[in-house]
């Protein structure tokens, strides 16, 4: 690798400036979730006061994590997603902006396709307990994920990201999401009250750790660490 601020070209055909790795990931760990979910600002009567989430809140707040998981999942091994397998579970909400079935290989598509019938079962499993939320609205549009790596890496990359194109970008997009699911279900563990709730969160932990793990070995085999 060149030092100082030369260009570089790197295996995805983009030139760029030579950066850790590490400081991208990082940004694409706190980008991800707020970059994929559509937003609003809640009313509120000036005289509320804020309320103490219970168990039920903490899932139905994961849940929209899940519901990207299974519709990215879902979209990319078989160009279909939540409401071809299990429609009620997204209650009335809305499909998915700019899904598509991605130019993978028969390993990665396979596997990817067992991680899109889990996210289902982490659906169902939220329903299940708590009766669960409305769909939100998920953008996984290429545009999207465009947007997301050009805040990652401080620029515009050239051509633009397209997480769909092949098994390598592919990867690269779906890399941080479990990290942030398990995350998310370690912090809210002290916050639960029942047993039957830390037992469901127990398993979904266990779950996105498994995950993950596959991720690193599937990354890895694919030259992309």
């Amino acid at each position: 690798m060149q030092e100082g601020n030369k260009i570089l070209s790197n295996n995805f055909g983009y030139r760029k400036m030579a950066t850790p790795s590490t400081l991208c990931c990082a940004v694409l760990l706190f980008l991800f979730p707020l970059q994929f979910m559509a937003t609003t600002t809640p009313s509120c009567p000036g005289d509320c006061d804020p309320t103490d989430a219970d168990d039920n809140d903490r899932f139905h707040f994961a849940q929209n994590l899940e519901f990207l998981e299974a519709e990215f999942f879902l979209h990319g091994a078989l160009g279909k997603g939540l409401d071809a397998f299990e429609p009620e579970f997204a209650k009335g909400g809305p499909p998915p902006i700019g899904g598509r079935r991605a130019n993978l290989d028969y390993l990665t598509r396979r596997i990817i396709e067992e991680f899109g019938y889990q996210e289902i079962g982490h659906n169902r499993e939220i329903v299940r307990r708590t009766g669960g939320i409305p769909r939100p609205l998920i953008d996984i549009s290429s545009q999207n994920f465009a947007k997301l790596f050009d805040k990652a890496v401080g620029y515009n990359l050239d051509p633009p990201f397209d997480p769909y194109e092949d098994p390598i970008k592919y990867m690269l997009a779906v890399y941080a999401i479990p990290y942030v699911g398990l995350n998310g279900y370690v912090g809210t563990t002290p916050c639960l009250k029942k047993f039957a709730s830390k037992q469901v969160n127990k398993n979904l932990i266990l779950l996105k750790a498994d995950i993950k793990d596959i991720l690193i070995i599937l990354v890895k085999s694919l030259n992309c660490l």
